[in-house]
């Protein structure tokens, strides 16, 4: 006997998902900030596997509509975002969710020695050593890029790009591959201008406008495990940030 909704699977897809939940969410189904049904509500809705709904979910979520945390129910962020890669963000750990939902192509990893300018950038020592690593990120396969991403590692604990997953967030892999704790996230923003390769990678002309993040992550004894350099061109990407006030 082939399995339930079996005609279904083959038919409904990640995006047919995504548009009917968007109609719904614009004809006002779901409140601000109301849950929307959980993946195993929407399983049995639509008849597809949970890998199916996961993906209906994470283009909510790039597309600025919902809020997602692991083990809970979507929350709805918005009913009309803007355009753009939209990452919401509550808490620390957060900040990179993007890593996670977009779609991501590699762009090699190798080991360098910066320079005086790169160390500007990185806030590190001049003549210091890194394994340098390369994502492009875009929202769907064969879209525009809105993140060129340049991590950088300390060569101690290179081996963590064996065991890279699906995600492509090194800090999770760094503290459960090594024991490391990591105490400290610092991120600096700034305006800065697309050059030639930075250009090159986002499909934007050299001296564009771009969103330079820089994240820095310290283990608890003070040592940068890991540096960060995110691009963003102008229009693609935006942060929503919502910060809970503690009762005094």
């Amino acid at each position: 006997m082939p399995p339930r909704h079996a005609s279904k699977v083959r038919t409904v897809g990640y995006k047919d998902i995504s548009s009917t939940l968007i109609r719904e969410i614009k004809e006002g189904v779901w409140a601000l900030n109301e849950l929307l049904p959980s993946e195993m509500d929407l399983v049995e809705r639509f008849g597809v596997g949970r890998n199916t709904v996961r993906e209906a979910l994470r283009e909510l979520q790039a597309l600025g509509y919902i809020r997602r945390r692991r083990g809970a129910r979507s929350v709805l962020a918005s009913h009309d975002p803007d355009g753009g890669f939209v990452n919401s963000v509550r808490s620390v750990s957060e900040l990179l969710d993007y890593a996670e939902t977009a779609h991501s192509v590699h762009l090699g990893a190798e080991h360098i020695r910066v320079g005086e300018r790169l160390a500007q950038r990185l806030d590190c020592p001049p003549g210091s050593e890194w394994i340098r690593l390369g994502i492009l990120r875009s929202r769907e396969p064969g879209g525009d890029p809105f993140c060129l991403s340049e991590i950088y590692v300390d060569p101690v604990y290179q081996d963590v790009l064996k065991v890279l997953d699906n995600d492509n967030r090194i800090f999770p892999l760094l503290e459960r591959e090594f024991d490391i704790v990591l105490q400290q996230v610092v991120q600096t923003i700034e305006a800065a201008e697309a050059d030639a390769n930075i250009a090159s990678r986002l499909k934007v002309p050299i001296g564009s406008p771009i969103l330079l993040v820089r994240t820095t992550f310290r283990g608890s004894d003070g040592r940068v495990v890991e540096i960060g350099l995110a691009h963003f061109p102008a229009g693609r990407y935006k942060v929503r940030i919502s910060l809970d006030r503690k009762p005094a």
